[in-house]
């Protein structure tokens, strides 16, 4: 009743989550060797740090208050009081709690609670420190026998590193959430970009098939043009026509080799302009463009060439 109790208080969901709760803090303590032995000796270290806890608490925020980071959390008196009740419930926690269960679910909330107000990882672990020195330094200093002092170090030192590692859980756990989350997002994107590419290629599927249809249409209206009105422009002009028609069929070709995962061919809109230009040149011959648009025309088909030619080599290099 008591457990749930906590639970209910620091709203931990009951079940799965309880039961490793409860397998982990015994796998925590079997990693760093802490036996009942070690409990009753951190009892009797308590009776030996009370005399100091008021010096330790005002000695602990002037270490706090040396950097501006996290001086920066302690702007009013009552966040300092309140920095020093808690600092020394928790010291009370490790030296005189049961190890188990209720203890790993306390130093748990503590460490959410440093993730929810944006302190820094590395800060904690400093802190941590500098507990470790200052109470190891007030053993050597009431402690007079070399052997008991060394297990009451060795004991404490087990238990800043248990409380360490529970309390920097949280960040690892908020870490490991922030990038399942971005690992999600970052799928559902890409899903729906996946899903959008291939029907924006489906229309420009139908936009080509359209396409074709004009340029047959066009190349129908030229061979009855040649037919009925004037032979050797119309001839011309379906010439002209039925090249598109052609650059067409290959560019409907490529889409359905892409659409089924084949290379995107950069050569093949170069064919196109290529075609278009040829078209516009069978045209200026009959009808009698001026020089310039016409030399125009022959040096604009003479880039399309030149990079033609250099596409031409690079994908031939890259295969």
């Amino acid at each position: 009743m008591e457990d749930a109790g906590i639970l209910k208080t620091l709203r931990y969901p009951p079940g799965i989550w309880w039961q490793r709760v409860m397998h982990s803090i015994e796998s925590i303590l079997r990693r760093y060797d802490f036996t009942d032995q070690d409990e009753v000796l951190l009892k009797k270290m308590a009776e030996l740090f009370m005399p100091i806890h008021d010096r330790f608490a005002d000695d602990f925020y002037r270490y706090l208050q040396e950097d501006d980071y996290t001086a920066g959390y302690f702007r009013t008196d009552a966040a300092v009081n309140r920095r020093k009740e808690t600092i020394l419930q928790w010291l009370n926690e490790i030296l005189t709690s049961k190890y188990d269960n209720r203890l790993l679910i306390k130093l748990v909330r503590i460490g959410k609670i440093h993730v929810k107000i944006g302190l820094d990882g590395h800060y904690v672990n400093a802190a941590m420190g500098f507990i470790r020195r200052y109470f190891q330094e007030h053993l050597n200093q009431v402690v007079s026998e070399p052997a008991k002092r060394e297990i009451m170090i060795e004991t404490l030192d087990k238990a800043l590193d248990i409380s360490l590692d529970i309390m920097t859980s949280s960040y690892r756990e908020a870490e490991l959430k922030k990038v399942f989350i971005s690992q999600r997002v970052e799928l559902w994107i890409v899903k729906w970009a996946e899903k959008l590419m291939h029907g924006l290629n489906l229309v420009l599927m139908i936009g080509l098939v359209a396409m074709a249809l004009g340029v047959t249409l066009l190349l129908a209206s030229d061979i009855f043009y040649a037919l009925t009105v004037k032979l050797e422009q119309g001839v011309i002009k379906a010439m002209g026509s039925l090249l598109i028609l052609w650059m067409m069929i290959e560019l409907l070709h490529t889409q359905v080799h892409q659409l089924k995962g084949g290379k995107f061919h950069v050569r093949i809109f170069v064919d196109l302009a290529m075609v278009a230009f040829i078209r516009k040149v069978f045209v200026a011959t009959i009808d009698e463009k001026d020089a310039v648009s016409f030399a125009l025309l022959l040096a604009g088909l003479l880039i399309l060439g030149v990079i033609y030619f250099l596409i031409g080599r690079s994908e031939k290099n890259s295969n």
